[in-house]
C-alpha cells in the first residue's frame, strides 16, 4: 500500500469503527442522540448544565460541582455550535463527540506507524482499540462527556512531544488542560522522555516552560475563577474510591482493571512481559504514564475509561506479540485471533442497562476462559526456549 493511500483508508476505518458503536447504541437505545434519561450513569448531567450555561455564581448547581466545572472547553464548544447552527445541546454533544473518537483512533493509528509498525499492524492497533469498549462504545452510549475530546488531545499531545513539535505542542496544551486534567499525563510523559534523550538541564527547563507553562497557568487560574460549588474534594474522593475498589477486589476489581477494561490486549501483554518490561524500564515516560492512569482510578469512579488513556503505552507491546504470532501461526491468522477475540470481549461486555458499569463492570467468565486459551496457545506455540532467545 502506498504511503499516499495510507491515511484515508486509516481515517475511513476509524470513522467506521466509531459508526460501529454508533449503530450499536442505536440498535439498543434509538437512533442517536438518545435523551439523557436513558443512561443510568449521572456525570452526563453536569456537562448538559454547563453546556447549558458557563459555571458562574448564577448557573445551575450542576455546572458549578467539582471537578467536571472546571471542564470548561466541551461545553463551551458545544454551547457554541448550538449558537451558530441551531442544534439542539444533545446533537452538538453527539456529533462532537463521534469527531473527537474518530480523530483520537486515527492519530492512534499515526502513533503505531511512528512506533514503527506498518500500515496493516498499525491499523490491526486501531481496530483493537475500536473494540476496547470503554475507549469508544462508552462515549456512543453517554455521549456528553469530556472524555472523547480529552483522549484526542492527550494522543495529540504525545505525537506533538515525541516530534519535538514545540510551538504546536504548546497550543494544544491549553486546549488539553481546559478539556480535562488528565492532560497532565502529557507534561509528566514529555518531562522524563527529554530528560532521558538529551539530559537535563536548564535549556531544558526553559523547552518545557514554553510548552506548557502557558497551559499550566491558564489551567490554575480557570480553577481559581471558577466558582464550584459541591463535589467531593481530591482526599475525600480518594477514600471513598479506594474502599469501594478495596471491598470489591476479589469480586469484580481485579477482572476490571486488567482483563474487563483491555481484553486480548492483556494476554498479548503477558506474552511479551520480559520485552515489556524492559521497555518501561527502558522508556521510564511509558511507565510513569502507566502508573498515573492506575494511580488515577484512586479519585475518579470509572475504570475502563480511565485506562482507555492507557492505550498508546499498551498496544504497541501488544501488537509486537502479534507479530511474534505470526511468525508462528501467519500473519492473517495472528491478526484474525486478536481482532475476533476482541470483538468477542465487545460484544459479551454489557454496556447499558443497569447503573454503575463503568464502575462495577460485572466479571465475564467467557471472556476470562477466551483470554486463557489465547494465553496458552500464544506460550505453547512460541516455546519457552525459542521466545527467551529473542
Amino acid at each position: 500500500m502506498g504511503e499516499g493511500r495510507v491515511t484515508p483508508v486509516a481515517a475511513a476505518l476509524a470513522l467506521l469503527l466509531v459508526l460501529v458503536s454508533v449503530l450499536v447504541v442505536g440498535l439498543g437505545l434509538g437512533p442517536p442522540p438518545h435523551r439523557p434519561r436513558q443512561v443510568k450513569e449521572l456525570d452526563h448531567h453536569r456537562y448538559i448544565a454547563m453546556a447549558k450555561a458557563p459555571p458562574l455564581p448564577t448557573a445551575d448547581p450542576l455546572a458549578r460541582e467539582r471537578p467536571f466545572a472546571y471542564r470548561i472547553l466541551v461545553p463551551a464548544l458545544v454551547r457554541g455550535l448550538c449558537a451558530v447552527s441551531g442544534a439542539s445541546v444533545h446533537l452538538a454533544f453527539w456529533l462532537t463527540t463521534v469527531l473527537f473518537l474518530w480523530g483520537w483512533l486515527f492519530l492512534l493509528f499515526l502513533w503505531l506507524r511512528l512506533a514503527g509498525f506498518d500500515t496493516p499492524t498499525a491499523l490491526l492497533g486501531m481496530s483493537l482499540a475500536g473494540f476496547t469498549p470503554g475507549a469508544v462504545r462508552w462515549y456512543a452510549y453517554q455521549y456528553w462527556m469530556s472524555d472523547p475530546l480529552s483522549l484526542l488531545l492527550v494522543a495529540l499531545g504525545l505525537l506533538l512531544a515525541r516530534g519535538r513539535r514545540r510551538p504546536a505542542l504548546a497550543g494544544v496544551s491549553v486546549a488539553g488542560l481546559l478539556a480535562r486534567e488528565t492532560y497532565l499525563l502529557v507534561p509528566v510523559w514529555a518531562t522524563l522522555r527529554w530528560i532521558r534523550e538529551e539530559g537535563a538541564s536548564r535549556a531544558l527547563a526553559a523547552r518545557l516552560l514554553a510548552s506548557f507553562g502557558a497551559a499550566v497557568l491558564i489551567w490554575f487560574a480557570v480553577r481559581l475563577a471558577v466558582p464550584v460549588e459541591g463535589g467531593p474534594g481530591l482526599v475525600e474522593a480518594a477514600g471513598e474510591n479506594l474502599a469501594f475498589r478495596a471491598r470489591h477486589l476479589i469480586d469484580n476489581q481485579w477482572y476490571f482493571a486488567s482483563l474487563g477494561s483491555f481484553g486480548v490486549l492483556l494476554p498479548l501483554l503477558l506474552l511479551r512481559w520480559r520485552h515489556a518490561g524492559a521497555a518501561l524500564r527502558g522508556r521510564p515516560e511509558d511507565a510513569a504514564l502507566l502508573l498515573l492512569v492506575y494511580g488515577s482510578l484512586a479519585f475518579a469512579n470509572n475504570t475502563d475509561r480511565l485506562l482507555a488513556y492507557a492505550l498508546p503505552v499498551v498496544l504497541p507491546p501488544a501488537l509486537r506479540a502479534v507479530q511474534d504470532l505470526q511468525a508462528r501461526w501467519g500473519r492473517s491468522l495472528a491478526a484474525a485471533a486478536a481482532l475476533l477475540g476482541q470483538v468477542f470481549f465487545y460484544a459479551v461486555t454489557p454496556a447499558w442497562g443497569e447503573p454503575g458499569l463503568s464502575l462495577y463492570q460485572p466479571v465475564r467468565w467467557s471472556v476470562v476462559v477466551l483470554c486463557g486459551l489465547l494465553l496458552a496457545a500464544g506460550a505453547a506455540t512460541l516455546g519457552r526456549r525459542s521466545y527467551s532467545s529473542k
